[in-house]
């Protein structure tokens, strides 16, 4: 069998414990295919999440410059990879969702890669690094109930949702920038016509050089929503099963779908102030399955909600609500669907009445 890494954050999200189910399979199998892959990994893990201590906000650069003197300092004290302890950053009081898991610390011996890749002829694409430097992703993850805002080091402004996973590089280098997506943002992205931007999510990439758009594609979700505020991106399938791959442009005001295993649908246009409703306080569910209403209020608000009788999930629900309030919500959906609901604390349950 013949494993191919379409790009580095394969492997790198495997060793950070990020990795999809497909990836983990493509990564083990090559793992398992050779004993020096498996050595290579295991000491790739040794080194990862070098991330100090330390409480902070979403403003990120000020730790960051402290995590790599502490980084310069290790390279020059030789310290010992196996005394290296996986640290997480601290949340606040408050709840504010704060950088954990922060960062993936990747070393590659180049000469050891290709003398091992020049003898074997697997058609795997090498990830690489200069010799003696770093790869870094940091990765801003929310709670469900939490939202958090980011700025990269080119000045593109994200806002996530909750129960969503951004992962970014501390500096973007060479001529793209590439960002990796689990769950739902609003990009505000920085203008260089140079420097492409890459989100990548599912398996769909949308590039765009400078603009506003908001994507959604949790890993559970059957498919990926992108909706574009300002500016142009062009949105594409990753899958490699898709036999003739199309690219699908989007223009101000235009949406697209991109269901899993198949290209992005036609572009069309759309009320773009409803799929950013989130991004203000509030809330939108657009003739939506109700099942898809659970999760969404399930994120939202750090809540568990029972269905009773599983024939509601397919009951469509539609509601708008500026500035949402669970007691609010879960009244219009009892009044709207005929439905009854019980609350206790955190826990909701909906059932049908006589």
């Amino acid at each position: 069998m013949k494993y191919k890494f379409k790009n580095k954050s394969i492997i790198i999200r495997y060793v950070a414990g990020n990795a999809t189910a497909k990836e983990l399979k493509i990564v083990q199998e090559w793992i398992n295919s050779d004993p020096i892959n498996r050595e290579l990994v295991e000491d790739l893990q040794k080194i990862w999440d070098l991330t100090p201590q330390e409480e902070f906000y979403v403003d990120v650069d000020v730790a960051w410059s402290k995590f790599q003197e502490r980084k310069k300092a290790i390279q020059r004290t030789k310290v010992d990879r196996n005394r290296l302890q996986p640290k997480y950053i601290k949340r606040n009081k408050s709840g504010v969702t704060l950088l954990r898991s922060a960062a993936v610390i990747l070393v590659f011996l180049i000469a050891g890669l290709s003398a091992y890749f020049m003898s074997h002829n697997d058609n795997i694409e090498v990830i690489t690094a200069e010799q003696n430097e770093f790869y870094t992703l940091k990765v801003l993850e929310t709670d469900r109930g939490e939202k958090a805002r980011v700025r990269f080091s080119d000045g593109t402004e994200v806002m996530l949702n909750s129960a969503s996973r951004l992962q970014f590089p501390q500096q973007f280098r060479g001529n793209t920038r590439e960002v990796f997506l689990d769950g739902e943002a609003f990009f505000k992205v920085q203008y260089d016509e140079s420097t492409p931007f890459f989100v990548h999510v599912q398996d769909a990439v949308i590039e765009v050089l400078g603009t506003e758009f908001n994507i959604r594609g949790w890993s559970e979700d059957t498919e990926v929503q992108v909706v574009v505020n300002d500016g142009m991106v062009s949105v594409s399938s990753t899958d490699e099963n898709i036999l003739d791959p199309e690219k699908i442009i989007l223009l101000k005001g235009n949406k697209t779908q991109i269901p899993r295993g198949q290209n992005p649908k036609p572009a069309s246009q759309t009320d773009v102030l409803y799929h950013l409703l989130w991004t203000s306080g509030g809330i939108h569910f657009n003739n939506i399955p109700f099942s898809q209403a659970v999760q969404d209020l399930e994120r939202r608000f750090d809540i568990n909600i029972t269905v009773t009788d599983p024939v509601l999930y397919s009951i469509p629900f539609t509601g708008t609500f500026q500035y949402a309030e669970l007691n609010e919500i879960l009244t219009v959906i009892s009044a709207s669907m005929g439905i009854g609901f019980t609350r206790e604390a955190r826990n909701i349950v909906f059932f049908i009445t006589e």
